[in-house]
């Protein structure tokens, strides 16, 4: 396996144009985006929009940037999050008409996104695409939201968390 490369970006910043909304774009294009979108690509942003009354998500600006940038690009980008199971007492992300409450009201709209926010694996996170791993060594196959799986490009906006259900992600 070789080495990955990994990108740094500061977060000081004394302008609009330093912040970290804009670095992050920088980072994005050093890390090769602007090759890998093409005009009319559907471009899934992944992102966690949170849960009701709670505040650890990353905030709608770095998606809409992103959004913004791909479009740029000529792609066709849309936000979207998938279901959860009910573990916490937050449980507000378990079927497709809470997570799209959840998402609003956390700032994920398309007013702020400026492009769709969907939930990707459907209305009570079932619509899915099995992609088959033949040389995994536990796993054989894993379950992909169905509205990723038919994206061109998938990118993964996300924060560093520690989860209650003991995984790092």
């Amino acid at each position: 396996m070789s080495d990955s490369t990994v990108y740094y970006m500061d977060a000081h910043s004394e302008s609009t144009e330093t912040a970290l909304a804009a670095k992050m774009i920088t980072v994005f294009d050093a890390a090769g985006l602007d090759e890998m979108i093409k005009p009319n690509d559907i471009v899934a942003i992944k992102v966690h929009c949170g849960e009701w009354n709670n505040s650890a998500y990353l905030r709608p600006l770095y998606a809409r940037q992103l959004a913004d940038r791909i479009k740029e690009l000529g792609g066709r980008p849309f936000v979207c999050d998938t279901t959860t199971s009910s573990y916490s007492p937050w449980g507000s992300r378990t079927s497709e008409i809470d997570i799209l409450l959840t998402a609003e009201r956390n700032g994920y709209s398309s007013a702020t996104l400026g492009c769709p926010f969907i939930c990707a694996d459907g209305f009570i996170g079932t619509s899915d695409f099995v992609v088959d791993i033949p040389e995994g060594s536990l796993l054989k196959e894993a379950y992909v939201a169905q509205a990723i799986a038919a994206a061109d490009a998938l990118i993964a906006l996300t924060h560093f968390k520690g989860h209650s259900m003991g995984v790092i992600g």
